[in-house]
C-alpha cells in the first residue's frame, strides 16, 4: 500500500459535511471477485453500529 493517488478535493459552498469514499485494491488483498457475502456483512454491520453509537451524525452506506 505504498502507492497511492492524490486525494482529490472538490469545490463546495453548501452546508459543510466530510464524505468519504474508497475503492479497494481488489488485486492487491488477493480478492480476485471484489468484495464477498462476509465482507459486505462486516461493513454493514460497522455502518450501523457507527449510526448507533453517534447520534449526531448522518451515516449512510449505499445512499441509504
Amino acid at each position: 500500500m505504498k502507492m497511492h493517488d492524490e486525494g482529490e478535493i472538490s469545490p463546495y459552498t453548501g452546508r459543510d459535511y466530510v464524505s468519504v469514499t474508497f475503492f479497494p485494491c481488489f488485486k492487491l488483498f488477493n480478492m480476485p471477485n471484489g468484495l464477498d457475502d462476509d465482507i459486505i456483512a462486516l461493513m454493514s454491520k460497522r455502518v450501523y453500529d457507527m449510526a448507533g453509537i453517534i447520534p449526531k451524525v448522518k451515516v449512510s452506506l449505499n445512499e441509504k
